[in-house]
């Protein structure tokens, strides 16, 4: 008989075999199998549509190198504008077509210097004293009340004087000295008894940029910061120190003039080569008429008097000046430490003037140009003045 399709030789029913497991799989296998399958379709197709996505994107080819840096530079150039302060923002404009402005306003000039950068720091005022460097920091920095704080920084300009500053701490090579308070007094009295003879001051350090003054008003101050109060942080130490002024001037009119004021510790004036004035705590020079005490007595001192000195108002020797006619004029400041205070005053001989209760004249702070002159704030401890200032200028090309 022959077999059936659906039967074997033996009568035993064909089992199909189905073509999976011709490769040997099952039906788990087959599951597995798919579902591979599937998993690889699908990122395929994630895959694809991202690529699209990013391709759309960025839908031009990349700048070339020289492009992406102008790119950055002109981002660069607009923070900068955009982050300046409205006064230094400048127009500009790559347009060809043209733009007309208004005309600026018309600002008064003035005689008065514009503080530098540092001015702005910590709040100190339009003074008279600093330091011409411009550093920031400076300089100009300082405490005290007002623009009698008498330190700030100040470009070169006119109507002003130049001088350095002197520290006695250390040599012009910058090794120590081991100078003292004593020792400093010695030395200065040797130089001013000497004509103010600058060899004397020679082996000592001087300040590399030039400092600059107005008029001198300072009040009580910490010694120990008259570097940071002149910009010079960097470059001087604290206490035993001077700074040495120098301008030629000229008088608001002929007259005979005397000068009044206190510092503690220095403060001198030359005319023309003569120590006209010392207003020092303790007088370095033995010439009475330099140093006549007034009756104003700073306070601030108490009842310390010594037959050495007393925390009097000095006036100093008669002068005459002619008008128009520039002389030179040299001012001293300085201190061996602690505090620090100095105001320089001027009478005119031929005027008269208010007095204070206990009889001293109230005269103006001597200044140089027309600009604003010294104010003071509450509690600030300063001589009586008169408001009214009698400006004194430098000679044309000073």
């Amino acid at each position: 008989m022959t077999a059936s399709p659906t039967t074997s030789a033996q009568g035993k029913p064909r089992v199909k075999k189905r073509w999976f497991a011709y490769f040997g799989l099952n039906s788990l296998g087959l599951s597995i199998l798919l579902h591979v399958l599937f998993g690889v379709g699908a990122a395929f197709l994630i895959v694809e549509h991202f690529q699209k996505k990013h391709v759309n994107f960025h839908a031009t080819e990349p700048p070339a190198q020289h492009t992406e840096i102008e790119h950055k530079v002109e981002l660069a150039k607009r923070n900068s504008e955009e982050s300046a302060p409205p006064d230094l923002k400048r127009i500009v404009s790559t347009d060809v077509a043209a733009i007309t402005l208004p005309d600026p306003p018309e600002v008064p000039m003035t005689d008065e210097p514009d503080p530098t950068p540092m001015a702005a720091v910590d709040g100190v005022m339009d003074s008279g004293l600093g330091n011409g460097s411009g550093s920031g920091n400076g300089s100009g920095k300082g405490s005290g009340g007002g623009n009698g704080t008498g330190l700030e920084d100040f470009p070169a300009a006119t109507d002003q004087f130049a001088g350095y500053f002197y520290d006695f701490n250390q040599t012009k090579d910058k090794k120590p000295t081991g100078m003292n308070s004593d020792a400093l007094f010695s030395l200065l009295a040797n130089y001013f008894k000497n004509e103010w003879d600058e060899s004397v001051l020679e082996p000592y350090y001087r300040s590399k940029s030039p400092i600059y003054a107005r008029f001198f008003a300072t009040t009580s101050k910490d010694s120990k910061d008259a570097p940071n109060n002149f910009g010079l942080e960097k470059e001087v130490l604290p206490n035993l120190w001077i700074a040495h002024y120098h301008a030629k001037v000229i008088p608001p009119e002929a007259g005979d003039y005397r000068f009044i004021g206190f510092a503690d510790n220095f403060l001198l004036v030359k005319i023309n080569g003569e120590t006209v004035f010392e207003g020092s705590w303790t007088p370095v020079l033995d010439r009475q008429s330099l140093h006549e005490q007034l009756p104003w007595v700073f306070s601030s001192y108490g009842a310390v008097q010594t037959t050495v000195w007393r925390a009097n108002l000095k006036m100093g020797a008669s002068f005459h000046v002619e008008a128009d006619e520039p002389v030179d004029m040299d001012v001293v400041i300085g201190d061996w430490g602690e505090g620090y205070n100095s105001f320089l005053l001027i009478k005119n001989e031929n005027k008269h003037y208010d007095r204070a209760p206990d009889g001293t004249p109230e005269v103006p702070f001597f200044q140089l140009g027309d600009g604003k002159g010294p104010t003071f704030s509450d509690g600030d401890v300063h001589p009586p003045y008169s408001a009214n200032p009698e400006p004194w200028h430098t000679a044309p090309n000073e």
